[in-house]
C-alpha cells in the first residue's frame, strides 16, 4: 500500500514472465538435464512469485496443447510452441495471440457465437465534444461520461468490466462483493466493490479521484488477479504514469475536481492556463497566451459546462483580459490594455 503523498515506481513483472516462459518451452522439449533441473529449482524457489508465474503460464500452455490436439492442421502447433514467438511478442502478447489462434481455428463454429452472445457482448457508450451522458448499467451502477469520452462495458455473472477508451468517466458503483467492478484505462486497472470515483485517461497518465470508499489500482500484466500497486481512498487523488503520485486533499478540492459531473467547472486559484485547458475540452477551440505571466495568472470562478462563449466573456469581464478570436478555432488571450 502506498502512503499518502509518496511517489512509487511500478514493479516490472515482465522479466519474471519471460524467464518462466523460457522454462516452459524448455520443459516442453523433453526432460531436463541434472544441471538444468538444479538451475530451474533454484530459480523457482527464489521467490513465491516465480513459482506462481510458472504454474500459471504452464497451465495456459497445457490448455494450448489441448487446443492443438484438436487441430486439423498439424503444422499449426510448432508455430504456437516456437520460442521466437514468445521472445518477439512478449509473454502476455504471445499468450493472447496463441489463445486467439486456438479459439479461432479449433473451437467448433456452432458453439462459439452462442457463448459470445451470452456472456461477452460489450456495450459501447460515447459522447461528442461538449456533451455529457449519464448511464445506468444493468447492475445498477451509474456512469457519468464527460466530454469526448468513450467506454466499453461488459457484464457477466462473475465480473463487471469497463474499458475507458477515451476521456473521463465518474463511476457510482452498486455494491456486489461477488462481482468486482474493474475499470481499465491505459496500462492499469482500478478495482472497486461499492464506491464512487472518477478515472481520466490523459496523454501521459491515468488520473483517479475517489469521493467515496476505496479503490485498488493494479498494472495490467496478463495476470488474472494482479497485485495492487496502490490504494486510493476517499479524499485522495492519484496520478498513475511511470511513477505513482497519491495526494490527500480537502473535500472542497475533490468537489471542485468533480464539479463537471453536475454540469459545472469550478476553479479557485488555478493557473489561467489550467482553466482554459479544461475549458478547451468542451470545444474545438485552442488557446494562446500573449505572455507567460498571463498563463500563470491565478483565477477562480464557476462556469457552466459547454458554454464556451460565456466562459470567454467571464474571463474578459472579471479578469481584465482581452479575448481575441484569431479564426474559427484559435483564441488569443492578452491584457485588455495591449
Amino acid at each position: 500500500m502506498s502512503p499518502t503523498g509518496n511517489i512509487l515506481n511500478f514493479p516490472d513483472r515482465s522479466p519474471i514472465e519471460e524467464e518462466a516462459a523460457r522454462w516452459i518451452v524448455r520443459h516442453d522439449k523433453g526432460p531436463l538435464t541434472a544441471e538444468e533441473r538444479a538451475t530451474f529449482e533454484a530459480w523457482r524457489q527464489t521467490s513465491p512469485l516465480h513459482a506462481e508465474t510458472f504454474n500459471r503460464l504452464n497451465g495456459h500452455w497445457k490448455d494450448l496443447d489441448t487446443l492443438a490436439a484438436l487441430s486439423d492442421t498439424p503444422a499449426e502447433r510448432p508455430l504456437m510452441a516456437s520460442p521466437a514467438i514468445w521472445a518477439g511478442l512478449g509473454v502476455a502478447a504471445a499468450m493472447a495471440f496463441a489463445v486467439i489462434v486456438g479459439v479461432t481455428q479449433f473451437t467448433p463454429a456452432a458453439q462459439a457465437p452462442a457463448q459470445v452472445a451470452a456472456d461477452h457482448t460489450p456495450e459501447v457508450y460515447r459522447t461528442r465534444i461538449g456533451d455529457q451522458q449519464r448511464i445506468t448499467l444493468e447492475d445498477g451502477s451509474i456512469v457519468t461520461l464527460n466530454t469526448a469520452s468513450r467506454i466499453e462495458t461488459r457484464m457477466t455473472g462473475s465480473e463487471r468490466t469497463v474499458r475507458l477508451l477515451e476521456g473521463e468517466a465518474y463511476f457510482e458503483v452498486a455494491h456486489d462483493a461477488s462481482r468486482p467492478f474493474r475499470v481499465y484505462a491505459g496500462d492499469g486497472v482500478t478495482m472497486a466493490v461499492g464506491t464512487a470515483f472518477s478515472v481520466r485517461l490523459k496523454e501521459d497518465a491515468v488520473e483517479v479521484i475517489v469521493s467515496e470508499g476505496k479503490v485498488a489500482y493494479s498494472r495490467v500484466t496478463g495476470v488474472p488477479e494482479p497485485e495492487p500497486v496502490a490504494y486510493v481512498a476517499a479524499g485522495e487523488t492519484a496520478s498513475f504514469a511511470d511513477t505513482i503520485v497519491i495526494e490527500k486533499v480537502d473535500e472542497a478540492i475533490v468537489d471542485r475536481k468533480l464539479s463537471w459531473t453536475e454540469g459545472k467547472l469550478v476553479f479557485a486559484g488555478d493557473p489561467l492556463s489550467s482553466v482554459v485547458a479544461d475549458i478547451s475540452r468542451y470545444s474545438d477551440i485552442e488557446f494562446d497566451f500573449a505572455s507567460q505571466d498571463l498563463a500563470d495568472m491565478r483565477v477562480g470562478g464557476v462556469f457552466v459546462v459547454g458554454e464556451v462563449d460565456d466562459m470567454l466573456d467571464a474571463i474578459e469581464t472579471n479578469f481584465g483580459l482581452r479575448v481575441q478570436r484569431m479564426g474559427d478555432r484559435l483564441v488569443r488571450i492578452a491584457r485588455a490594455d495591449n
